[in-house]
């Protein structure tokens, strides 16, 4: 199972997600890949934002050593294998991802 962490670059997010939706050209533009891994065993997705909030190195080193914030925050994504998820304040959302 691949999993994927994407930090947001910009401060506004809700004009760009509707209806639990986002562009696939708008992850790749306005997001930033911050940590990928494999894992041989099944993990979610609140399993991965809880790590990622409680510690300052969560599962190792980042792909980045730039990035717009530290920890992961609001408007952040989290991929699953196919599955895209929006970080909330509390807990994640499952978003879609559109081919326009």
């Amino acid at each position: 199972m691949n999993v994927k962490v994407y930090f947001f670059k910009e401060p506004e997010f809700e004009m760009i997600i509707k209806n639990n939706r986002i562009s696939n050209h708008a992850l790749f533009t306005i997001y930033d890949l911050v940590w990928e891994s494999e894992f041989k065993n099944i993990v979610n997705a609140g399993r991965i934002w809880l790590k990622f909030k409680e510690e300052d190195k969560p599962f190792g080193i980042p792909l980045r050593k730039k990035k717009s914030h530290d920890k992961i925050d609001v408007g952040d994504i989290i991929q699953n294998s196919n599955d895209y998820y929006l970080v909330d304040t509390v807990g994640v959302i499952k978003i879609a991802i559109s081919e326009k």
